[in-house]
């Protein structure tokens, strides 16, 4: 039987802080034992996979069902602990490795149920714990135990229910899964003062882990609810890397008749097939893309009379929801762009961008800016819902420069300018904003036919030229994370590498270094896999992270066809 140490708790400025420590009760602040240890483990090799695992109880199968042993009453009175101890684990152990976990309702007495039954009880001298590790909980009554009241075991944690119930959930799940305490080691250091407790693990990878969830030493009580990054690498040993859920949307057919197919990425299944030659004689797709909630995907296409239109899927039922008329744009490449509501996209011609309701399937608003202003891509970022960013040609004359402007919707109002290399005589449309809104990427032309990849940051308006970037013609630039952006060199029928670049290392990453003909690349943020196909007739490919930091390149079958130059043939739509 596992048990959990008593939790420490000390309250500082308004904080509730943990270490290890005594009894159930705990109190005192992390000794300097503790710190001892912090210094004995920081001399040994972190590059290593680091964890405690009994190999012969992992789970052969996922997802892996999860129920709770209690009345109708205590499940509908715990409905919020319950959510927080289903969080804590989605934010740890599914969403760092392939494991997963599905049910979370009452159990039954199904003799053939397969997973971990938990019971929720609060008795002095026992904490929260399990019956084993691993696969020893299978369809156990009683195989984990946790607590929500916290009145006799630990009542430190009332002043902060959530965050011990959270820090508990992630601990005991990682005995669930076959992980044994990571003091339990023969190789514990002695400035670990903890015992060893519960069941060990036969499997001792890499050096101790001060830092493990597991780790009664960790002077982050049960990591904080997070995984060490050795953590995150024993998961993956046993359970692999997380798998990627959604849908992808592939142009079966870009030109008329347009034919868009949805497949299941987990089966790579064909589930749903749209022709979309009923609605209006079409010519070709222009634009494919998602909504910012993943709710709908829209269909860009332009009739053989010249007026664009919008076909917005929804992505529940597959089935065309609406179709919204765009302006006539009289410059190309010209953007949309869906809006942070996930209901609104945003389309650019010459110096107007509009604002579409793809419910209703009408224009909203017009703003009509200087004319001097010619509107090349427009950006939107969750750090700023109340802006859009547009990189613009400004003036007509060579000398002239390019721009980026926020402009506020609501008002219409340019709010801020900020003044870029300039005018080139080519058109690439690239910017990227980060998600905390303070760093935007493009290209700046330092002459009308070269520049350089650069950083603008957002507040002071300070240019960095990224000059370990050679690549002259980025195309599918995004901000993947606040620090890290993924784009690739168009050079057509030569090599096109796909490129991550971490601007504050400055480290430049090649996930795939052959691709030719891209027409499509886009990052999936959960799992850090990039999706990517060329145009005309292709497969959408899946470039998945492997452990050592090199990239599988996975030709998912699913095709595309008749797509046009500068048309993505796919979109994914994270579930």
């Amino acid at each position: 039987m596992k048990r959990l140490r008593g939790l420490v708790l000390v309250l500082l400025s308004g904080l509730l802080i943990s270490g290890c420590g005594g009894g159930d009760s705990g109190g005192g602040a992390p000794s300097s034992t503790v710190k001892s240890a912090v210094e004995e483990s920081s001399a040994m090799d972190k590059t290593t996979i680091k964890g405690y695992a009994l190999s012969t109880v992992i789970w052969k199968q996922v997802p892996i069902g999860v129920c709770w042993d209690m009345s109708n009453t205590d499940f509908a009175l715990y409905s919020n602990e319950r959510n927080w101890s289903r969080q804590a684990v989605q934010d740890s152990w599914e969403e760092n490795s392939g494991v997963e976990f599905t049910g979370w309702q009452q159990c039954t007495n199904d003799p053939n149920y397969y997973g971990i039954r938990i019971t929720v009880e609060d008795v002095v001298g026992s904490g929260p714990h399990t019956m084993g590790l691993g696969t020893m909980l299978n369809n156990k009554v009683g195989g984990m135990a946790l607590n929500f009241t916290f009145k006799n075991w630990s009542p430190d944690c009332q002043r902060n229910k959530e965050y011990c119930i959270r820090n508990v959930a992630a601990h005991e799940f990682g005995h669930a899964l076959g992980f044994a305490h990571e003091q339990n080691r023969v190789d514990t250091p002695s400035s670990c003062k903890e015992p060893a407790q519960g069941t060990s693990g036969d499997t001792m990878i890499g050096a101790w882990d001060l830092a493990s969830i597991m780790n009664y030493c960790n002077p982050e009580w049960n990591g904080n609810g997070k995984l060490s990054a050795t953590d995150t690498a024993m998961a993956q040993k046993f359970y692999g890397l997380r798998k990627v859920n959604g849908t992808v949307y592939a142009l079966s057919s870009g030109v008329a008749p347009i034919k868009v197919t949805a497949y299941d990425i987990a089966t790579r299944a064909a589930k749903a097939s749209m022709d979309l030659k009923p609605l209006f004689s079409t010519e070709r797709v222009e634009h494919l893309f998602a909504s910012v909630d993943g709710r709908r995907v829209h269909v860009d296409v332009s009739e053989k009379a010249g007026p664009h239109h919008v076909l917005t899927i929804d992505t529940a039922t597959n089935s065309v929801l609406s179709t919204t008329d765009l302006m006539r744009a009289t410059t190309y490449p010209y953007s949309v762009q869906p809006a942070l509501d996930g209901r609104l996209i945003y389309q650019t011609a010459s110096n107007t961008i509009g604002i579409f309701d793809t419910d209703s399937g009408q224009m909203t608003k017009k703003i009509v800016l200087p004319a001097k202003y010619d509107l090349i891509k427009l950006a939107t970022t969750k750090g700023d819902s109340g802006g859009v960013y547009v990189l613009t040609n400004t003036g007509y004359a060579a000398t002239d420069n390019q721009e980026i402007i926020r402009v506020d919707p609501a008002t219409g109002a340019i709010t801020r300018t900020y003044t870029l290399g300039l005018r080139p005589n080519s058109r690439i449309a690239q910017l990227a904003v980060t998600s905390d809104a303070k760093r935007a990427y493009f290209f700046n032309f330092t002459s009308t036919t070269a520049g350089n990849m650069s950083e603008l940051d957002l507040t002071t308006g300070n240019i960095r030229a990224l000059t370990d970037l050679s690549e002259q013609k980025p195309t599918f630039l995004a901000a993947v994370t606040d620090q890290q952006i993924l784009y690739a060199d168009d050079n057509y029928t030569s090599a096109n590498p796909i490129i991550l670049y971490d601007a504050v290392g400055r480290k430049k990453t090649i996930p795939l270094a052959t691709a030719i003909l891209l027409e499509q690349v886009q990052y999936e943020p959960k799992t850090g896999s990039i999706f990517h196909a060329r145009g005309t007739s292709d497969s959408v490919k899946q470039l998945q992270p492997q452990t050592d930091g090199t990239y599988k390149n996975i030709d998912l079958d699913m095709r595309t066809s008749g797509t046009q130059g500068g048309v993505a043939p796919f979109v994914f739509v994270p579930r």
